[in-house]
């Protein structure tokens, strides 16, 4: 949970001090301003509030439970229904009042309420299809009531239904799972294609209203084109033998590598105030991975040789490592640590399964495993350092006019 205003500028203001921005008695008069409160969940109202609610809603769910089959089914809808409506107006006038984190728990409620609710018109009128299509109406109706409200927990529950609805396709054999069950890698292709599409669309939330949605959806983004990477790159030469006897082409995977040059190629306008040059750099980081991710599409299609797919391996390790010093790169420019974050993880997880790969058939396990231990420590630590320093030198960036 993010500090609140009062606490983290209790964490600042020796900062601004130290820096010479602001004098002692300058400080102790902005904190006497804003004093900090205790937590609502560290008060007796705030714990007894909870524990009661949490037993009258104990209580009504084992009452409908117990009479469910007896129940009529419009009441049933009905009453899901109002909650749902009750939890959207009760947030509406709460945070009319200036209760906006209370406002938006009830605004999730409403929206986990819909996805109740299509669970439960399906289960009353034994409706067949698949879940991937639950899922789907559910995002599709919550996404834009998060940006109308406007609501940025919904809009971020709206992007992880979209998720989930994505994960649910790769595992679907009717639709794009289909590719993915003949060629299993082409799993991890669509997995690190989603990632690049999540982080462009994600940047073009920008700074303002949407920032948290904007570093939600690069965090989302930059785990699934990692997580995919590396295994591509580790395992290569293994997976791609698993491919089905016949050549396909899998359109399904195409067109969302088509989908993410598209909104990868926008994304730069949403990026920070900078040279243009500069500002590209980020996306065309990720367009090579797209390019990178589409030449391997076409290798696995057209069943090429074993060294094209060993040189893939190669080209995935030192793509890796580019993109994630790319990252490290800008988000010290500006000043975005999520970005250096994920890069030394990149770099780390890179360099350890690379340890492993080169040297894993020369030792025997144990000594395999003490050996890599003690690298694993000092790499921790060499990297920690590293993003510690370019944290600090964002930070300095940031402060000089």
């Amino acid at each position: 949970m993010a500090p609140s205003f009062a606490h983290r500028l209790r964490d600042e203001a020796p900062r601004w001090v130290r820096d010479g921005v602001i004098s002692a008695q300058q400080a102790e008069a902005i904190l006497a301003r804003y004093p900090a409160s205790a937590a609502w969940f560290s008060r007796p109202i705030g714990i007894f509030s909870l524990l009661g609610g949490a037993l009258l809603v104990a209580a009504t769910a084992l009452l409908v439970a117990h009479n469910w089959h007896e129940i009529p089914r419009w009441i049933k809808l009905g009453g899901l229904v109002t909650l749902m409506l009750a939890a959207y107006a009760a947030g509406l006038g709460i945070r009319a009042r200036g209760y906006d984190k209370l406002a938006a728990g009830l605004f999730v409620l409403g929206g986990g309420l819909v996805l109740v609710g299509i669970a439960l018109i399906g289960q009353i009128y034994n409706l067949s299809g698949r879940q991937s299509d639950a899922v789907l109406l559910w995002w599709v109706l919550i996404l834009p009531a998060g940006y109308l409200l406007p609501s940025i927990p919904v809009v971020v529950l709206g992007w992880l239904g979209a998720s989930a609805w994505y994960v649910l396709l790769l595992f679907d054999r009717s639709t794009l799972g289909r590719d993915v069950h003949y060629d299993p890698p082409l799993g991890l292709v669509a997995v690190a294609a989603a990632g690049a599409l999540t982080w462009a669309l994600g940047v073009l939330h920008g700074d303002g209203e949407y920032r948290r949605v904007r570093q939600f959806g690069e965090q989302i983004g930059l785990l699934a084109v990692g997580g995919a990477l590396l295994p591509l790159g580790i395992f290569g030469d293994r997976v791609w033998w698993t491919s089905a006897p016949a050549p396909r082409w899998p359109i399904a995977v195409l067109a969302l590598l088509a989908l993410a040059v598209l909104v990868l190629v926008v994304a730069p306008v949403r990026l920070p105030p900078d040279r243009l040059a500069v500002r590209l750099g980020p996306s065309a980081a990720l367009l090579l991975v797209v390019l990178y991710l589409f030449v391997a599409v076409i290798a696995l299609a057209t069943r090429a040789p074993a060294g094209t797919f060993r040189l893939l391996g190669w080209i995935d390790w030192a793509l890796l490592f580019g993109v994630a010093l790319s990252l490290i790169l800008y988000g010290a420019r500006w000043d975005r640590t999520s970005w250096i974050n994920w890069g030394i993880v990149w770099i780390g997880a890179d360099a350890l399964a690379r340890y492993i790969e080169l040297f894993g058939s020369m030792l025997q396990t144990s000594a395999l495993f003490f050996v890599t231990g003690i690298f694993v420590l000092l790499l921790g630590w060499a990297l920690e350092r590293l993003r510690r320093r370019m944290t600090a030198r964002a930070a300095a960036f940031q402060r000089t006019p």
